[in-house]
């Protein structure tokens, strides 16, 4: 995976795995300067791409999971 993909991908992990409270608000902070720097390199949408990065997120952490645990974990 492109590395600019993958920090996309963590930065939204980390602010959704976060408790909400005053950190929450600049983990989205730094995945929306995140979001639109990325979109900038990649010429793409910033919208589109976050609906990318929403739709792919299941996905990628399942892949990231250590040994052990089911890779269907979270599928419908």
């Amino acid at each position: 995976m492109r590395p600019d993909l993958e920090s996309l991908l963590q930065a939204f992990d980390a602010f959704q795995e976060a408790p909400r409270g005053s950190e929450t608000h600049v983990l989205k902070e730094a995945y929306e300067a995140e979001l639109e720097e990325t979109a900038a390199r990649m010429k793409l949408n910033k919208d589109l791409l976050n609906e990318l990065v929403m739709r792919y997120h299941p996905r990628w952490v399942r892949a990231n999971l250590p040994p052990g645990f089911p890779k269907d974990l979270g599928l419908k």
